[in-house]
């Protein structure tokens, strides 16, 4: 792989793995809101149950009890919410995950490819350096032999 292709795949892979990044803060941003949501429910459902100190008629305990019951179903709605927005942190998470282990392996390829050419460029010198010192040789042989 030349180096041009390599750092366009790179710059791709990069572009990848930071919106795999923000989709992740923006699935646990969501997680973090739908608990905070879920608990504000259960702690109105609780205070709305309890009565201080006051006796209730059983119109007042009826119309209490039903609060209580569909505020439960929302908050358990709620949670239905909830345990989905962890399911998409975690699948947002493996997909950021697997967008970084790309984008370092392809900087590792790069790393070993600049490296590569470093060598090839150095044994190319080496191996001009050894031309010119044997042409220089085989030239100074033929001044002498026809000394």
């Amino acid at each position: 792989m030349n180096r041009k292709r390599l750092a366009a795949v790179l710059r791709i892979r990069e572009l990848q793995e930071r919106g795999a990044r923000g989709e992740l803060a923006r699935t646990r941003r969501d997680h973090e809101t739908s608990v905070a949501t879920e608990q504000r429910m259960w702690e109105h459902i609780t205070a709305f149950g309890t009565v201080q100190g006051r006796t209730l008629t059983p119109a007042d305990l009826h119309g209490r009890q039903q609060m209580v019951a569909s505020g439960v179903l929302s908050a358990q709605s709620q949670h239905i919410v909830t345990e989905r927005a962890l399911i998409a942190v975690d699948v947002a998470h493996e997909e950021w995950t697997v967008a970084a282990r790309r984008v370092e392996a392809l900087e590792r390829l790069s790393e070993r490819l600049i490296e590569s050419e470093r060598e090839e460029s150095s044994r190319l010198q080496s191996n001009e350096i050894d031309d010119l010192v044997l042409a220089r040789r085989g030239h100074g042989d033929d001044v002498e032999t026809f000394s």
